[in-house]
């Protein structure tokens, strides 16, 4: 590409402007998902850092949140500790927290261990990653995207960016399989 500073500062602000503006879609899309069975969540197999394997089918009649994230995600890395929180309070009455991970597994799980997760760090890979995310109804491919699915298998709420615990709490107490 020709052209003095000028040009190449246009550029850089253009795309400054785009990532931007595509961080702000991210953080503020949200879809409850309800409707027929063509909501179903898609199937999953998929390693932990252990190598050890897991499926979405393992959690039948639970509530599971698939979050799909990634250790360079700022967003990502601040909702963990609610994700955490969350997985703590509400595992006993049948809630799951599956994060699948576009990232590389040493970086996966050393942050996992440093984070204190307590729940499986699943590992994807970004093609594998995206492709899911897309299944699961994605729309913007920003992180973190989760998506709620109900003990009967069904994505009953998506997210694009990060969830608070005021958004996801009243959905859990919504769904959950068994009475707190």
């Amino acid at each position: 590409m020709r052209g003095g500073p000028g040009k190449w500062l246009l550029v850089l602000a253009v795309a400054i402007l785009a990532l931007a503006g595509g961080v702000v879609a991210g953080q503020h899309w949200t879809q409850r998902a309800t409707g027929p069975a063509d909501t179903a969540a898609p199937a999953f197999q998929l390693p932990d850092t252990a190598a050890n394997m897991h499926a979405l089918a393992d959690h039948a009649g639970e509530l599971v949140l698939v979050n799909f994230w990634a250790t360079w995600c700022p967003p990502c890395r601040k909702e963990i500790p609610m994700l955490i929180e969350l997985q703590q309070a509400y595992g006993p009455q049948g809630f799951q927290v599956l994060g699948i991970a576009l990232d590389e597994a040493a970086a996966v799980g050393d942050y996992a261990r440093r984070s204190g997760m307590n729940y499986p760090a699943l590992l994807a890979g970004p093609a594998e990653g995206f492709d899911l995310m897309d299944a699961y109804g994605a729309q913007l491919g920003g992180l973190p995207f989760n998506a709620l699915v109900s003990p009967q298998g069904q994505i009953v709420y998506r997210h694009e960016g990060a969830l608070t615990r005021e958004m996801l709490e009243p959905l859990l107490l919504e769904h959950l399989p068994v009475a707190g």
